[in-house]
């Protein structure tokens, strides 16, 4: 039998005639691979050179021979279909001769690429579809065409290579690798906006440097030597594992297989989990399958068990088979839920492998159903189990949380990419296995782990503690939590894992984010930072970058690598941190307080606006310019200069503390060129004295002797604000998924929402939000142009939007508080009964006239005086309300005070009159849990009758000359000690409301009300007695009897 160098060998033939030459592969390959496969471990290989894809063949046969395999299959990657890749014949012909004409090959090694393509498993595959191999696995990957990767490729198709496999990333010839930080990457047009061209690739730059700390990395040209390009890559050698015990390493297996034979070996007598057990890849799995059996075959239906794991742990095969086992066990209703169906496919098959091994039949006793959505690409959907009872499992959408009411067993796969409220109402009275995942590049947990469950801590018992339930209440909740570590398709501790994780920042949800001081935030300043130094690789950037991405991690539910090299590449891009003003004297990272990520927008040119928005084409930057000249059709807001706030993130252990606020306000006050903060010392870092880079990571010209080493010197890491010249711009401006409480930490940050999207977000149901501060810019006209369209959109598209939220966005100008009232109101034309409120004319009674007929006022005021049922006037509310939320009844026409609404029957008016929902529908919301319906109408009758009593108030002033007959009733006279009346909890929610019987003996006291409402009955009744206006036109007419 050959040895594994002879066949690796590099065969080559001569340009006149058949002689071949082999010449023997450099012994570090070699030692590198076998390496790889002994301790289940992948190898990473750069290969230079435009004839690299001749070399892929020997690679794969030497893979194949450390594997004892020859069916090693390959995953290619690229950014177009490449030729050799199809499946014609003629084509392959075509691209070999014109290879071999070319010099870019001979004819021995044409045919050695040709007996490869067709006699080896090779998945070719394009970057904009690597999406479709989640899942898969292979024993090598082929990664071309370099300019095309992203980090979400990278780590998306690095992850389906197993223990033992290579990634081959390969690279055009070039003279040294210092090209490498010049490369002009494809992504990097994306970046570019009509103001800003320049992109520096600093991403490439650190791709390269950190290759210095994987084991198992090594660069090679087109002809297999080793270009030794780290000091870890010249002594390579072959490192048989030494630390096994001698009777495993014989038997070959390592210590965590051995570990998982021996439990599949303990329970192969259990009926219920031995069959279970026996699929697992790994001990981890083993254990979270029997942990989660335990929990099912207690029937613990008060225990909430949360799987956590990184990517690629095998945690969605453990539900499945754990569901498999509760459905041999009895339970009838399970039902599952995931971001979309794809997230569950998995988890069904699973499921099915689970109930063959448990000796189910599929047709006979069980069987699976596809969805027929296009959407969901005939994803599973439903299983039914029909050997003794009728049993199922079926997806649920995450927006049909109600639904999980039924369930016996209640399972949430990739919990963290669902917001936070939808899972919490997904919790019930059932046993609960929830899993997320914490680290990789689907987005990650963080923000599940540290409030969901932290939340469960506090509330529910202990890990384990579900024994111990017995004797405690019903209500209490158990929590178990499970941890899986061990990967499914590579051995532990793999390099190429560690250094992508290191890479792309994939394990910062495992970092703490603790910090060592808490100072007022007033204390606190803030720091820009310097992104060529950030992503230098020197130890103190990487740390302080591990700590920025771990808090932008820790704020948001959805993350991914691509952000990074955002943050590192794209022109225009800031990032400020808010730190304490003195720190550690011995100069160590500073604690981070709040972490901002900005982007420049704006300066865009007529002849770009005009041409994109006819083309219905908007770029990928200048999000808010674009977004607000297509809604208003002014193209004068494209061409200023504006400030898009892309993230801020405040440590989780600081949260609503101030410090968010504070960044803004600091940040605020540096673009508008009135920051008055004293002068502060650049932070003390070691060895990060301002300079440039001293030649320690410059690239000799020769690629073959290049030794990549990190800078030791970098530029100055973090600048006060003070010592910075900072951009000349219009506004600042953040767009983001609005929820009450950011609206709200956005409003009294200064911001005004300027555009709504009609459309919410499938994944997380939020409206887009754009909110502006405007620099020295007045925004009254926009403000306006939002706010009346806003008005009657929330009867369409906003109707099922929060009320509370509908009501904070309409809540421009507090009117509750007095002197911001009296602030807002104009009255200098006062005499001519003109009076504005934040510059809208308030109502008067010719106004009211050409709104309301006199049937019409007659109705309302019989409303008011309980005469007539609430019903008989609903037609009405919504212009009622239109007038309100318009902010044209807060004064009279004499400056006089008009009609303000408490926050409850303020939100009883919009969501009855504006959003044309009932008084049931609202009881649901969560801002009015626990008030009783009947608590609820009080509200909205008590709204309605002020309102027209400010209407007769209106009427009254119509002549100047008219007095009223008896007292009537000041304008929120016994207002106050109603409104103290509305109870409310400790988080400041509204739970009920105690309503003293005033409101009638109130209202009764007017006598001209009464005396209207009189003359208005007997005027029914004349109405009634001459059958005339409708009444005549649908008049029934008699029809005699037959004789």
């Amino acid at each position: 039998m050959p040895s594994p160098a002879s066949v690796a060998s590099t065969t080559r033939s001569s340009a006149t005639g058949g002689v071949t030459i082999k010449r023997k592969v450099d012994d570090r390959v070699r030692h590198i691979i076998e390496n790889a496969v002994h301790k289940k471990h992948r190898a990473l290989l750069l290969l230079l050179g435009d004839r690299g894809k001749d070399q892929i063949v020997n690679l794969h046969q030497m893979v194949s021979h450390a594997n004892h395999s020859a069916k090693v299959s390959v995953l290619w990657c690229m950014k177009k279909e490449p030729d050799f890749g199809s499946t014609s014949s003629k084509k392959q012909e075509k691209r070999a001769r014109l290879e071999v004409k070319g010099g870019m090959s001979t004819e021995a090694t044409k045919e050695a690429f040709q007996t490869f393509l067709s006699q080896t498993s090779i998945r070719f595959c394009q970057y904009k579809e690597t999406h479709k191999i989640l899942g898969q696995t292979f024993g090598m990957a082929v990664l071309q065409d370099f300019e095309a990767i992203t980090p979400n490729t990278l780590a998306r198709t690095i992850e389906t290579v197993k223990g033992g496999g290579i990634i081959v990333i390969m690279f055009r010839a070039m003279r040294s690798l210092k090209q490498l930080y010049t490369i002009a990457m494809d992504v990097h047009a994306r970046y570019r906006t009509e103001a800003l061209r320049d992109v520096v690739p600093r991403f490439n730059e650190r791709f390269l440097l950190s290759l210095v700390d994987c084991e198992t990395a090594l660069c090679v040209d087109d002809d297999l030597n080793v270009l030794p390009i780290t000091t870890k890559m010249q002594s390579v050698e072959n490192a048989r594992a030494t630390s096994y015990e001698a009777e495993l390493v014989l038997q070959g297996h390592q210590k965590h297989e051995a570990d998982l034979i021996a439990l599949k070996d303990r329970l192969s007598g259990s009926n219920e989990v031995g069959p279970l057990v026996a699929i697992c890849q790994t001990i981890d799995q083993g254990k979270t399958v029997l942990s989660l059996m335990q929990t099912v075959v207690e029937k613990s239906l008060n225990t909430t068990c949360v799987v956590t794991a990184g990517r690629g742990r095998g945690k969605s095969a453990a539900l499945g088979l754990a569901a498999a086992g509760a459905l041999a066990q009895g339970y009838s209703n399970i039902f599952c839920t995931a971001p979309s169906p794809e997230n569950l496919q998995t988890f069904f098959e699973f499921v099915i492998r689970g109930l063959k091994e448990l000796g189910y039949t599929e047709r006979t006793e069980f069987e699976a159903m596809q969805s027929t959505n296009i959407e969901f690409s005939k994803c599973i959907v439903r299983i039914n189990l029909f050997r003794e009872h009728r049993q199922t499992v079926q997806y649920i959408s995450p927006h049909d949380a109600p639904k999980f009411a039924q369930a016996e067993l209640a399972i949430i796969d990739e919990a963290a990419a669902i917001p936070l409220p939808v899972v919490k109402q997904m919790l019930g009275p059932y046993l609960v296995f929830l899993s997320s995942t914490v680290s990789g590049y689907e987005g990650t947990g963080r923000s599940l782990s540290m409030k969901l469950v932290a939340d469960m801590r506090k509330h529910c018992g202990s890990d384990g503690g579900v024994a111990a339930a017995a004797g405690n209440s019903d209500d209490r909740r158990f929590l178990r939590e499970i941890a899986l570590t061990d990967a499914i398709r590579y051995g532990p501790n793999d390099p190429v894992e560690l250094w992508l994780h290191k890479l792309l920042c994939l394990d910062t949800t495992v970092r703490p984010t603790s910090v060592k001081t808490c100072p007022h935030p007033s204390k606190c300043e803030l720091y820009y930072v310097n992104r060529d130094a950030l992503f230098s690789y020197h130890p103190f950037a990487e740390q302080l970058l591990q700590t920025i991405v771990s808090l932008l991690v820790a704020a948001h539910y959805k993350n991914q690598p691509n952000d990074l090299q955002l943050m590192s590449d794209a022109p225009g891009h800031h990032l400020f941190l808010l730190c304490p003003v003195s720190v550690d004297a011995k100069g160590g990272l500073p604690d981070v307080f709040c972490v901002i990520h900005a982007c420049e927008e704006g300066q865009v040119t007529s002849e770009a606006i005009k041409s994109n928005l006819s083309r219905g084409v908007r770029p990928a930057g200048d999000l808010i310019p674009y977004t607000l000249s297509q809604c208003y059709l002014e193209e004068g807001f494209a061409k200023l200069a504006g400030l898009r706030i892309v993230r801020i993130a405040t440590n989780p252990e600081l949260q609503r503390a101030g410090y968010g606020s504070r960044a803004l306000m600091l940040l605020y006050e540096y673009y508008s060129g009135s920051i008055s903060l004293r002068p502060a010392p650049a932070l003390p870092s070691p060895s990060l004295a301002q300079g440039v880079n001293d030649g320690a990571g410059a690239l000799e010209d020769d690629a073959s002797s290049t030794i990549i080493l990190p800078r030791k010197r970098i530029p100055t890491l973090l600048t006060p604000l003070i010592d910075r010249p900072y951009e000349v711009i219009d506004y600042l401006g953040v767009s983001f998924g609005v929820t009450t409480a950011l609206f709200n930490f956005w409003r009294r940050a200064g911001y005004e929402p300027l555009y709504l999207r009609h459309a919410a977000n499938e994944l997380t149901g939020e409206h887009s939000c754009v909110m502006v501060r405007p620099i020295g810019l007045d925004l009254a006209l926009l403000r306006a142009e939002f706010r009346r369209r806003f008005i009657p959109l929330l009867a369409m598209p906003f109707r099922h939007l929060s009320t509370e939220l509908a009501l904070s966005i309409l809540k421009d100008i507090d009117v509750n508080d007095p002197q911001k009232l009296a602030a807002a109101t104009d009255l200098s034309q006062a005499s001519a009964h003109v009076v504005r409120v934040g510059g809208q004319v308030q109502c008067t009674w010719p106004d009211l006239e050409k709104i309301f007929s006199g049937n019409d006022m007659k109705r309302l005021k019989l409303n008011a005086t309980m005469f007539v049922d609430g019903g008989q006037v609903l037609d009405l509310i919504p212009a009622i309300a239109k007038l309100y939320f318009e902010s044209r009844l807060h004064r009279l026409p004499d400056g006089s005070e008009g009609v303000v609404l408490s926050h409850a029957q303020a939100a009883l008016l919009l969501a009855v009159g504006l959003q044309c929902q009932t008084v049931e529908q609202v009881a649901q919301q969560t801002a009015f849990a626990g008030v009783p319906i009947q608590q609820l109408r009080a509200f909205l009758q008590k709204a309605v009758s002020r309102i027209v009593e400010h209407f007769s108030r209106l009427e009254k002033l119509k002549s100047p000359g008219t007095n009223g007959t008896e007292t009537t009733r000041e304008e929120g006279a016994g207002e106050t000690e109603e409104d103290a009346r509305e109870i409310y909890d400790k988080d400041g929610k509204l739970v009920g409301l105690s309503v003293e019987k005033k409101l009638r003996r109130l209202i009764n006291v007017d006598s001209t009300l009464l005396r209207d409402a009189k003359s208005s009955l007997q005027g029914m009744k004349n109405e009634a007695a001459s059958t005339t206006g409708l009444q005549r036109a649908f008049k029934r007419t008699k029809k005699t009897r037959r004789s």
